[in-house]
């Protein structure tokens, strides 16, 4: 590239073209030809007259300076002028583009194409090879060295993937066929990455290292599975937007539900974490299809939503009074209530249930189950169960030796404010900030009169998630291999508390239901029993979502890999869960020791051949408006 002052030029040998404007002046300035000239004896007798509207001998000055100028606009137009260019990238020899092509290089993905453009016709004018390396997890091989016009094509069609960027494992062997004098522009998206530093050795070994930085903070969107699923929105820099929420609305149209917002950051390495807690009504937050960044276009700003933020599947078992006299006697009427609005309820027996595969059991004043094996290795593999005391429980002689209770439980119960005691019903407790029931407040009417009693332990009171006033327990907890095992030492139903008939019954059985084990945090070995998964949706760098053209069942390995080149970020299904591939994750910033990092004001520079092309156009036209012009007056002098 030739720089005189501010203005580059990409192709300057074509100035040399100039030369040629005052010969070009000559020629036009000659135009019309002079007239011919015959002798005629007649024509004595037209001596002395006078044309009063003498014909122009030569082109008018002004219509020769249009069109001079505007071949001088089309040479300097074809010559590449830049206005204030990026300096050259280190050096003149063979080039090599490194383009970061994960979902953290989409925001910006436009300049960089137009960077590394640029870069390609400098090193083609120069005559110099050029190798593109897209670093997607795709590339395999030595990088081919080739002109560096027939790269063009290839870096315009290229787009960013939906998932981390990714560099070939081995830089040595990617690079073998390289030549000498190597200089490298990496297009970075401000990242860490695996192998990241091991390339960039590498290259500083064979050249001068250029590296264009990100325009603007990376931002990542990420669930967080607990008790009370949440994101977890990470930003290398700047104010955190608003996180949307996207679903459909009741005419089945996707649009914003609702807007949330970030808590208060943490800081570590240059990188804020901001919780954004999803407290949603139960019935929106089951309509919302994805959260979103608010103005951020990458698949790391997108959280699909999967069974994991949805609705759970939730069996019932126990015992059900149909009748109309006792319909509020039964236990699975009130459970009925308090989960029907926001789960898929399913009824019948123990072992009916099992086989329907749910997310959560309840059962309701259930002792002595033929089927506790099977409800056992169930729990163990993830599954929640819920259980309600009563009057059975209660009057069993074998409630000590019961399985599957989170705590040992004392035989006959205890009658707290029956009207053989002399006690009055006990409230409930305030529940701890850090639990699964944080933040529901505790209605004054809510009162138990009769309890199982737990047997002392040394862990009880980690086991306890929810006590009465008197500091016995109410709800406890415990888990089962990857399970959990709940118990309500009250009944389901207005029998013992009037716990069941308070809206606080209704929360409680949301929160607990809630924390059930998502597919979304599924250990590998449980999402390995699923030995393939269908895409139904996936997601292209930019975080717009469609159904694949040609889905490819993804195996339980690259599944469990996470997004990557054989499973993009996206919504799979696999028997009857559905879990989503999220690419939104931790960030790290880059270092680069001994590379040059280009500035940000120095990137982008004006490319003025546009312009001026069109400014040729415009001049060529004002030369076809004189020379009409000049006609016309010709045309009607001769008239007359």
């Amino acid at each position: 590239m030739l720089v005189l002052g501010p203005l580059g030029f990409l192709a300057p040998w074509v100035l040399s073209a100039l030369a040629a404007l005052p010969v070009l002046w000559l020629i036009l300035r000659a135009m019309p030809p002079s007239p011919r000239l015959v002798r005629f004896p007649g024509t004595r007798l037209l001596l002395g007259l006078k044309d009063p509207h003498p014909v122009a001998r030569h082109t008018p000055w002004w219509l020769l300076l249009l069109r001079v100028l505007a071949i001088a606009a089309l040479i300097l137009g074809f010559a590449g002028p830049v206005w204030k260019p990026a300096p050259d990238q280190g050096g003149q020899g063979p080039l090599l583009i490194v383009m970061d092509a994960g979902w953290a290089a989409a925001p910006d993905w436009a300049q960089r194409q137009d960077r590394a453009l640029r870069a390609l016709e400098a090193a083609g004018s120069a005559g110099q090879p050029a190798a593109l390396l897209i670093a997607d997890g795709r590339a395999q091989g030595a990088l081919p060295f080739q002109p560096a016009p027939e790269l063009a094509a290839q870096l315009r069609a290229l787009r960013p993937a939906a998932w981390e960027t990714r560099y070939p494992a081995d830089p040595r062997a990617a690079l073998a066929d390289a030549p000498a004098g190597l200089s490298t522009l990496w297009l970075s998206d401000g990242l860490d990455h695996d192998g990241r530093a091991g390339w960039l050795a590498a290259l500083s070994g064979r050249g001068a290292v250029t590296v264009v930085p990100p325009q603007g903070p990376r931002m990542s969107l990420q669930t967080v599975a607990g008790d009370r699923p949440s994101l977890l929105l990470r930003i290398t820099g700047g104010t955190a937007p608003a996180v949307l929420a996207i679903g459909l609305d009741p005419q089945g149209t996707p649009r914003e539900l609702a807007r949330l917002t970030p808590a208060e950051a943490r800081q570590q390495a240059g990188v804020a974490t901001y919780p954004v807690p999803i407290d949603l009504p139960s019935e929106l937050r089951n309509r919302i299809t994805r959260y979103e960044i608010e103005g951020q276009a990458s698949a790391g700003a997108v959280v699909l939503a999967d069974d994991g933020l949805r609705r759970r599947k939730v069996a019932l078992v126990g015992d059900d009074r149909a009748s109309e006299g006792q319909r509020l006697l039964s236990p699975l009427h009130y459970l009925r209530r308090a989960l029907a609005p926001t789960t898929d309820l399913i009824e019948g027996g123990l072992g009916d249930v099992l086989q329907a595969a749910p997310d959560v059991i309840v059962l309701a004043d259930q002792i002595g189950l033929p089927e506790a094996p099977a409800l056992r290795d169930w729990v163990e593999k993830g599954g929640l169960l819920i259980r309600f005391s009563g009057p059975r429980m209660a009057a069993s002689d074998h409630l000590s030796e019961e399985p599957l209770l989170p705590v040992r439980l004392r035989a006959g119960g205890r009658d707290i404010g029956g009207a053989l005691s002399w006690g009055d019903p006990r409230g409930i407790a305030d529940f701890a900030p850090d639990g699964v029931f944080a933040g529901l407040a505790v209605p004054k009417d809510a009162t138990v009169r009769a309890q199982l009693l737990a047997e002392p332990a040394p862990d009880l009171a980690q086991r306890s998630i929810a006590r009465l006033t008197d500091g016995t327990p109410l709800v406890t907890r415990a888990s089962l291999g990857q399970g959990q095992l709940v118990l309500f030492h009250t009944t389901a139903n207005a029998e013992w508390s009037s716990l069941a008939i308070s809206g606080l019954f209704v929360e409680m059985l949301d929160r607990l239901v809630r924390s059930a084990r998502s597919s979304l945090a599924a250990p590998e070995a449980d999402r390995a029993e699923q030995p393939f998964w269908l895409p139904e949706l996936v997601l292209d760098g930019f975080g717009r979502g469609a159904p694949p053209a040609d889905p490819v069942p993804v195996s339980a390995s690259d599944f469990g890999r996470g997004p990557g080149p054989g499973a993009p970020a996206g919504l799979y299904r696999g028997g009857e869960r559905m879990l989503a591939l999220n690419a939104g994750g931790p960030l790290a910033l880059a270092e680069w020791p001994g590379a040059r990092i280009e500035a940000a004001a120095q990137a982008p520079g004006v490319d003025l051949r546009g312009w001026l092309v069109a400014l040729a156009a415009a001049l060529f036209a004002l030369d076809a408006l004189g020379s009409a012009w000049l006609a016309r007056g010709t045309t009607r002098r001769g008239l007359a």
